[in-house]
Protein backbone atom coordinates (compact mmCIF):
# COMPACT_ATOMS: atom_id res chain seq x y z
CA UNK A 1 0.00 0.00 0.00
CA UNK A 2 1.28 3.47 -0.89
CA UNK A 3 2.09 5.65 2.13
CA UNK A 4 0.46 9.05 2.41
CA UNK A 5 2.77 12.10 2.35
CA UNK A 6 0.20 14.34 4.09
CA UNK A 7 2.05 14.09 7.40
CA UNK A 8 5.27 15.66 6.10
CA UNK A 9 3.97 19.22 5.56
CA UNK A 10 2.57 19.10 9.09
CA UNK A 11 5.93 18.01 10.49
CA UNK A 12 7.70 20.77 8.57
CA UNK A 13 5.21 23.34 9.87
CA UNK A 14 5.70 22.07 13.45
CA UNK A 15 9.47 22.33 13.06
CA UNK A 16 9.18 25.92 11.85
CA UNK A 17 6.91 26.85 14.76
CA UNK A 18 9.21 25.16 17.29
CA UNK A 19 12.27 26.82 15.80
CA UNK A 20 10.55 30.20 15.82
CA UNK A 21 9.47 29.85 19.46
CA UNK A 22 12.93 28.75 20.57
CA UNK A 23 14.56 31.67 18.79
CA UNK A 24 12.12 34.15 20.32
CA UNK A 25 12.52 32.73 23.85
CA UNK A 26 16.31 32.88 23.69
CA UNK A 27 16.30 36.55 22.72
CA UNK A 28 13.65 37.69 25.22
CA UNK A 29 15.04 38.56 28.67
CA UNK A 30 13.20 37.16 31.69
CA UNK A 31 10.55 39.40 33.21
CA UNK A 32 11.85 41.05 36.39
CA UNK A 33 9.34 41.29 39.22
CA UNK A 34 9.05 44.51 41.21
CA UNK A 35 9.01 43.96 44.98
CA UNK A 36 8.27 46.75 47.45
CA UNK A 37 9.59 46.63 51.02
CA UNK A 38 8.34 48.68 53.99
CA UNK A 39 11.01 49.70 56.50
CA UNK A 40 11.51 51.53 59.74
CA UNK A 41 14.84 53.12 60.58
CA UNK A 42 17.09 53.53 63.58
CA UNK A 43 15.83 57.13 63.82
CA UNK A 44 12.13 56.35 63.32
CA UNK A 45 11.69 57.16 59.62
CA UNK A 46 9.26 55.21 57.42
CA UNK A 47 10.30 54.26 53.87
CA UNK A 48 9.27 52.13 50.93
CA UNK A 49 11.81 50.58 48.56
CA UNK A 50 10.79 49.08 45.22
CA UNK A 51 13.42 46.80 43.74
CA UNK A 52 13.19 45.62 40.13
CA UNK A 53 16.33 43.80 39.10
CA UNK A 54 19.11 46.39 39.34
CA UNK A 55 16.72 49.36 39.65
CA UNK A 56 15.78 50.74 43.06
CA UNK A 57 13.10 53.39 43.66
CA UNK A 58 12.63 54.80 47.15
CA UNK A 59 10.20 56.98 49.10
CA UNK A 60 11.81 57.98 52.39
CA UNK A 61 9.54 59.82 54.84
CA UNK A 62 11.49 61.67 57.54
CA UNK A 63 9.32 61.52 60.67
CA UNK A 64 9.07 64.07 63.50
CA UNK A 65 8.76 63.31 67.20
CA UNK A 66 4.95 63.56 66.93
CA UNK A 67 4.87 61.05 64.07
CA UNK A 68 4.04 63.62 61.37
CA UNK A 69 6.11 63.83 58.19
CA UNK A 70 8.85 66.45 58.25
CA UNK A 71 9.68 66.03 54.54
CA UNK A 72 9.89 63.25 51.96
CA UNK A 73 12.81 62.14 49.81
CA UNK A 74 12.12 60.31 46.56
CA UNK A 75 14.98 58.92 44.54
CA UNK A 76 16.04 56.31 42.02
CA UNK A 77 19.25 54.31 42.11
CA UNK A 78 21.05 51.69 40.06
CA UNK A 79 22.39 48.72 42.02
CA UNK A 80 25.29 46.43 41.21
CA UNK A 81 25.41 42.67 41.58
CA UNK A 82 25.67 41.22 45.11
CA UNK A 83 29.16 40.67 46.50
CA UNK A 84 30.19 37.49 48.32
CA UNK A 85 28.18 38.56 51.39
CA UNK A 86 25.09 39.44 49.35
CA UNK A 87 25.60 43.22 49.71
CA UNK A 88 24.72 45.41 46.73
CA UNK A 89 26.12 48.90 46.24
CA UNK A 90 23.64 51.33 44.66
CA UNK A 91 24.28 54.74 43.08
CA UNK A 92 21.61 57.44 43.22
CA UNK A 93 20.75 58.56 39.68
CA UNK A 94 17.94 61.04 40.36
CA UNK A 95 16.27 62.50 43.43
CA UNK A 96 13.75 65.04 44.66
CA UNK A 97 12.40 66.22 47.99
CA UNK A 98 8.89 67.33 48.97
CA UNK A 99 8.21 69.69 51.87
CA UNK A 100 6.16 68.44 54.78
CA UNK A 101 6.00 70.22 58.11
CA UNK A 102 9.50 71.50 57.37
CA UNK A 103 11.24 72.76 54.26
CA UNK A 104 13.31 70.14 52.46
CA UNK A 105 17.07 70.12 52.75
CA UNK A 106 19.09 69.41 49.62
CA UNK A 107 18.14 66.37 47.55
CA UNK A 108 19.96 63.11 48.14
CA UNK A 109 22.99 62.05 46.12
CA UNK A 110 25.83 59.56 46.35
CA UNK A 111 25.51 55.87 47.12
CA UNK A 112 23.97 53.38 49.53
CA UNK A 113 24.34 49.71 50.41
CA UNK A 114 21.49 47.22 50.52
CA UNK A 115 20.76 43.53 50.92
CA UNK A 116 17.53 41.64 50.40
CA UNK A 117 16.05 38.20 50.81
CA UNK A 118 13.95 38.17 47.67
CA UNK A 119 10.32 38.85 48.53
CA UNK A 120 10.86 38.61 52.30
CA UNK A 121 13.13 41.23 53.90
CA UNK A 122 15.56 44.04 53.15
CA UNK A 123 18.00 46.41 54.81
CA UNK A 124 19.43 49.65 53.44
CA UNK A 125 22.33 51.59 54.91
CA UNK A 126 22.62 55.24 53.87
CA UNK A 127 25.38 57.65 54.85
CA UNK A 128 28.69 56.97 56.54
CA UNK A 129 30.28 57.01 59.96
CA UNK A 130 28.16 57.90 62.97
CA UNK A 131 25.76 59.85 60.72
CA UNK A 132 24.72 56.70 58.85
CA UNK A 133 21.12 55.49 59.05
CA UNK A 134 19.93 51.89 58.92
CA UNK A 135 16.53 50.95 57.43
CA UNK A 136 15.13 47.45 58.14
CA UNK A 137 11.87 45.91 57.00
CA UNK A 138 9.79 43.31 55.22
CA UNK A 139 8.13 42.85 51.84
CA UNK A 140 5.02 44.99 51.65
CA UNK A 141 1.62 43.47 50.91
CA UNK A 142 -0.50 46.17 49.26
CA UNK A 143 -3.62 44.10 49.89
CA UNK A 144 -3.05 43.86 53.64
CA UNK A 145 -5.61 46.57 54.46
CA UNK A 146 -8.41 44.01 54.20
CA UNK A 147 -6.50 41.13 55.80
CA UNK A 148 -7.13 39.77 59.28
CA UNK A 149 -3.89 40.52 61.15
CA UNK A 150 -5.02 39.26 64.54
CA UNK A 151 -2.52 37.24 66.54
CA UNK A 152 0.49 37.33 68.84
CA UNK A 153 3.75 38.85 67.62
CA UNK A 154 7.28 38.70 69.06
CA UNK A 155 9.25 41.91 68.54
CA UNK A 156 12.64 43.55 68.88
CA UNK A 157 13.11 47.31 69.04
CA UNK A 158 15.30 49.15 66.54
CA UNK A 159 16.79 52.53 67.28
CA UNK A 160 19.48 53.84 69.61
CA UNK A 161 19.32 55.21 73.14
CA UNK A 162 16.15 53.26 74.06
CA UNK A 163 15.54 51.55 77.40
CA UNK A 164 12.87 49.25 75.93
CA UNK A 165 14.32 46.32 74.04
CA UNK A 166 11.89 43.49 73.21
CA UNK A 167 8.46 42.10 73.96
CA UNK A 168 5.08 40.97 72.62
CA UNK A 169 2.13 42.47 70.76
CA UNK A 170 -1.37 41.01 70.59
CA UNK A 171 -3.54 42.58 67.90
CA UNK A 172 -7.16 42.36 66.85
CA UNK A 173 -8.01 41.88 63.16
CA UNK A 174 -7.27 45.51 62.20
CA UNK A 175 -4.61 46.72 64.66
CA UNK A 176 -7.08 48.84 66.62
CA UNK A 177 -7.47 47.00 69.92
CA UNK A 178 -4.06 45.84 71.08
CA UNK A 179 -2.11 44.54 74.06
CA UNK A 180 1.63 44.73 74.47
CA UNK A 181 4.42 43.86 76.89
CA UNK A 182 7.66 45.84 76.79
CA UNK A 183 10.86 44.73 78.49
CA UNK A 184 14.17 46.44 79.11
CA UNK A 185 17.18 46.04 81.38
CA UNK A 186 18.43 47.64 84.55
CA UNK A 187 21.50 47.47 86.74
CA UNK A 188 21.84 48.70 90.33
CA UNK A 189 24.97 50.79 89.95
CA UNK A 190 27.79 49.66 87.67
CA UNK A 191 28.33 47.97 84.34
CA UNK A 192 29.90 44.91 86.00
CA UNK A 193 26.82 44.10 88.09
CA UNK A 194 24.44 41.27 87.20
CA UNK A 195 21.52 42.85 85.40
CA UNK A 196 17.77 42.59 85.93
CA UNK A 197 14.80 42.51 83.57
CA UNK A 198 12.41 45.45 83.80
CA UNK A 199 8.75 45.41 82.72
CA UNK A 200 8.39 48.86 81.18
CA UNK A 201 4.79 48.77 79.92
CA UNK A 202 2.73 51.71 81.11
CA UNK A 203 -0.71 50.57 79.91
CA UNK A 204 -1.00 47.02 78.61
CA UNK A 205 -4.25 47.48 76.66
CA UNK A 206 -4.77 50.28 74.14
CA UNK A 207 -7.44 51.23 71.65
CA UNK A 208 -5.78 53.09 68.79
CA UNK A 209 -7.53 55.73 66.70
CA UNK A 210 -8.05 54.63 63.11
CA UNK A 211 -6.27 56.88 60.63
CA UNK A 212 -7.09 54.58 57.73
CA UNK A 213 -5.08 52.17 55.63
CA UNK A 214 -3.54 52.80 52.21
CA UNK A 215 -1.85 50.07 50.14
CA UNK A 216 -1.22 47.88 53.16
CA UNK A 217 0.03 50.59 55.54
CA UNK A 218 -2.18 51.30 58.55
CA UNK A 219 -1.98 54.76 60.14
CA UNK A 220 -2.94 54.84 63.80
CA UNK A 221 -3.05 57.41 66.58
CA UNK A 222 -1.87 56.87 70.15
CA UNK A 223 -2.19 58.88 73.34
CA UNK A 224 -0.97 62.45 73.01
CA UNK A 225 -1.99 62.84 69.36
CA UNK A 226 1.05 60.93 68.12
CA UNK A 227 0.94 59.12 64.78
CA UNK A 228 2.39 55.65 64.16
CA UNK A 229 2.46 53.51 61.00
CA UNK A 230 2.09 49.77 60.76
CA UNK A 231 2.72 47.39 57.87
CA UNK A 232 1.20 44.05 58.91
CA UNK A 233 0.28 40.98 56.87
CA UNK A 234 -1.88 37.94 57.56
CA UNK A 235 1.21 35.83 56.82
CA UNK A 236 2.82 37.19 59.97
CA UNK A 237 5.16 40.07 59.07
CA UNK A 238 4.91 43.27 61.11
CA UNK A 239 6.88 46.53 60.82
CA UNK A 240 5.92 49.31 63.24
CA UNK A 241 7.30 52.79 62.63
CA UNK A 242 7.38 55.05 65.68
CA UNK A 243 8.12 58.79 65.98
CA UNK A 244 11.59 60.29 65.73
CA UNK A 245 13.80 59.36 68.66
CA UNK A 246 11.90 56.11 69.30
CA UNK A 247 13.16 54.06 66.36
CA UNK A 248 10.81 51.29 65.31
CA UNK A 249 9.90 47.67 65.82
CA UNK A 250 10.52 44.54 63.74
CA UNK A 251 8.10 41.77 64.56
CA UNK A 252 6.62 38.46 63.41
CA UNK A 253 3.79 36.16 64.39
CA UNK A 254 4.84 33.58 66.94
CA UNK A 255 4.09 30.81 64.43
CA UNK A 256 7.01 32.14 62.34
CA UNK A 257 9.50 32.08 65.24
CA UNK A 258 12.78 30.28 64.52
CA UNK A 259 14.15 27.50 66.70
CA UNK A 260 17.75 26.78 67.65
CA UNK A 261 17.92 23.99 65.06
CA UNK A 262 17.17 26.50 62.28
CA UNK A 263 20.68 27.99 62.70
CA UNK A 264 22.56 24.71 62.39
CA UNK A 265 25.28 24.60 59.70
CA UNK A 266 24.13 27.80 57.98
CA UNK A 267 25.84 31.01 56.90
CA UNK A 268 24.05 34.32 57.41
CA UNK A 269 25.19 37.77 56.29
CA UNK A 270 24.16 41.27 57.24
CA UNK A 271 25.18 44.51 58.89
CA UNK A 272 25.98 45.80 62.39
CA UNK A 273 24.98 49.34 63.32
CA UNK A 274 26.58 50.61 66.58
CA UNK A 275 26.04 54.01 68.20
CA UNK A 276 29.71 54.98 68.45
CA UNK A 277 31.34 53.88 65.19
CA UNK A 278 30.69 53.22 61.52
CA UNK A 279 28.44 50.34 60.37
CA UNK A 280 30.15 47.05 59.55
CA UNK A 281 29.09 44.14 57.38
CA UNK A 282 28.85 40.76 59.12
CA UNK A 283 29.26 37.14 58.07
CA UNK A 284 28.09 34.59 60.66
CA UNK A 285 28.96 30.92 60.12
CA UNK A 286 27.00 28.56 62.39
CA UNK A 287 27.98 25.07 63.48
CA UNK A 288 25.86 22.12 64.54
CA UNK A 289 23.51 22.06 67.51
CA UNK A 290 25.46 20.99 70.58
CA UNK A 291 23.29 20.46 73.63
CA UNK A 292 21.30 23.65 74.04
CA UNK A 293 23.41 25.99 71.91
CA UNK A 294 24.93 26.50 68.46
CA UNK A 295 28.45 27.85 68.00
CA UNK A 296 29.10 30.56 65.43
CA UNK A 297 31.99 32.55 64.02
CA UNK A 298 31.09 36.19 63.38
CA UNK A 299 33.43 38.15 61.11
CA UNK A 300 33.47 41.90 60.47
CA UNK A 301 36.14 44.32 59.28
CA UNK A 302 37.15 44.74 62.94
CA UNK A 303 37.90 41.06 63.46
CA UNK A 304 36.41 37.68 64.29
CA UNK A 305 34.53 36.48 67.38
CA UNK A 306 33.71 32.89 68.32
CA UNK A 307 30.31 32.95 70.01
CA UNK A 308 27.40 30.75 71.06
CA UNK A 309 23.73 31.40 70.37
CA UNK A 310 21.14 30.01 72.79
CA UNK A 311 17.60 30.50 74.03
CA UNK A 312 16.95 33.09 76.73
CA UNK A 313 16.36 30.33 79.28
CA UNK A 314 19.79 28.71 78.79
CA UNK A 315 22.48 29.70 81.29
CA UNK A 316 25.27 31.75 79.69
CA UNK A 317 28.91 31.93 80.75
CA UNK A 318 29.16 35.71 80.28
CA UNK A 319 30.19 37.58 83.42
CA UNK A 320 30.90 41.18 84.41
CA UNK A 321 28.18 41.78 83.49
CA UNK A 322 26.20 38.55 83.60
CA UNK A 323 22.92 38.26 81.72
CA UNK A 324 19.79 38.65 83.84
CA UNK A 325 17.58 35.67 84.62
CA UNK A 326 15.07 35.71 81.77
CA UNK A 327 13.03 32.93 83.41
CA UNK A 328 11.99 35.24 86.25
CA UNK A 329 8.83 37.29 85.88
CA UNK A 330 9.79 40.94 86.48
CA UNK A 331 7.88 43.11 88.93
CA UNK A 332 4.45 44.11 87.62
CA UNK A 333 4.33 41.62 84.75
CA UNK A 334 2.39 38.84 86.53
CA UNK A 335 -0.71 41.07 86.60
CA UNK A 336 -0.75 41.43 82.81
CA UNK A 337 -3.07 39.45 80.54
CA UNK A 338 -0.19 38.38 78.30
CA UNK A 339 1.60 36.72 81.23
CA UNK A 340 -1.06 33.98 81.21
CA UNK A 341 0.37 32.82 77.86
CA UNK A 342 3.99 33.98 78.22
CA UNK A 343 4.86 33.53 81.88
CA UNK A 344 8.24 35.28 81.67
CA UNK A 345 10.48 36.82 78.98
CA UNK A 346 12.10 33.47 78.15
CA UNK A 347 8.67 32.15 77.05
CA UNK A 348 8.41 34.64 74.16
CA UNK A 349 8.92 32.61 70.95
CA UNK A 350 11.86 33.36 68.67
CA UNK A 351 14.12 35.21 71.14
CA UNK A 352 17.79 34.29 71.63
CA UNK A 353 20.95 35.67 73.23
CA UNK A 354 24.65 35.55 72.34
CA UNK A 355 27.31 34.27 74.73
CA UNK A 356 31.13 34.72 74.89
CA UNK A 357 31.06 38.33 73.69
CA UNK A 358 34.39 40.11 73.98
CA UNK A 359 33.13 43.30 75.63
CA UNK A 360 30.50 44.42 78.14
CA UNK A 361 27.73 44.72 75.56
CA UNK A 362 24.99 42.09 75.70
CA UNK A 363 22.72 40.94 72.86
CA UNK A 364 19.10 39.83 72.45
CA UNK A 365 17.93 38.65 69.01
CA UNK A 366 14.46 38.14 67.54
CA UNK A 367 14.69 35.47 64.84
CA UNK A 368 12.06 34.32 62.38
CA UNK A 369 11.88 31.73 59.64
CA UNK A 370 9.87 32.87 56.64
CA UNK A 371 9.85 31.58 53.09
CA UNK A 372 12.28 28.90 54.23
CA UNK A 373 14.88 31.53 55.23
CA UNK A 374 16.21 32.52 58.66
CA UNK A 375 16.20 36.27 59.42
CA UNK A 376 17.50 37.66 62.70
CA UNK A 377 17.41 41.20 64.10
CA UNK A 378 19.58 41.85 67.13
CA UNK A 379 19.67 44.55 69.77
CA UNK A 380 22.91 45.34 71.61
CA UNK A 381 22.64 47.02 74.99
CA UNK A 382 25.33 48.68 77.09
CA UNK A 383 25.72 50.80 80.20
CA UNK A 384 25.54 54.53 79.58
CA UNK A 385 25.94 57.41 82.04
CA UNK A 386 24.39 60.85 82.24
CA UNK A 387 27.65 62.30 80.92
CA UNK A 388 27.12 60.34 77.66
CA UNK A 389 25.18 61.73 74.70
CA UNK A 390 22.03 59.88 73.69
CA UNK A 391 22.35 59.48 69.89
CA UNK A 392 18.55 59.46 69.51
CA UNK A 393 18.10 62.92 71.03
CA UNK A 394 21.50 64.57 70.74
CA UNK A 395 21.47 65.46 74.45
CA UNK A 396 22.76 63.69 77.55
CA UNK A 397 21.04 60.59 78.88
CA UNK A 398 18.59 61.48 81.63
CA UNK A 399 19.81 58.68 83.92
CA UNK A 400 22.61 56.14 84.21
CA UNK A 401 21.47 52.73 82.98
CA UNK A 402 21.31 50.13 80.23
CA UNK A 403 20.31 51.34 76.77
CA UNK A 404 20.13 50.08 73.22
CA UNK A 405 23.51 50.97 71.72
CA UNK A 406 23.24 49.18 68.39
CA UNK A 407 21.26 46.94 66.09
CA UNK A 408 22.21 44.32 63.55
CA UNK A 409 20.39 42.21 61.01
CA UNK A 410 21.51 38.95 59.42
CA UNK A 411 19.88 37.04 56.54
CA UNK A 412 20.07 33.53 55.22
CA UNK A 413 20.33 33.91 51.44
Amino acid sequence: MKKSNAIYPALILLAVITSSCSSSDSSTPPVETAITYSTTSAKGDYSEWTLTGSSLEAIWKVVRDDGLIDFTHEFAATCGTPDSKGIRSCTVTSSSCTDGISVCPSALSGSLDMMDVDGVALFVQIGSGVSAELHIGFAKDSGACTQDVSGDYSFIRTGLGLNESFGMYRSDSNFISIMHSDFGFDTPDANTTTQTIEYRTGTESDVLSDGGCVEGVRTRGITGGITIRSMMTASGLFVLDLPAGEGGMISFKTANAATLADFANKTLSGISFPDNSAPEFITAVFGAVSGNKVSLTATTASGTENLDIMSLSTAATSAAPAYPDFTTSPAGYAASVLSATYSDPSAIPGLFKLDKLGDSGRVVMAVMKFGGKVIGVGMVYNYRRMIDINPATGVNFSADGLYNTGNFIIFER
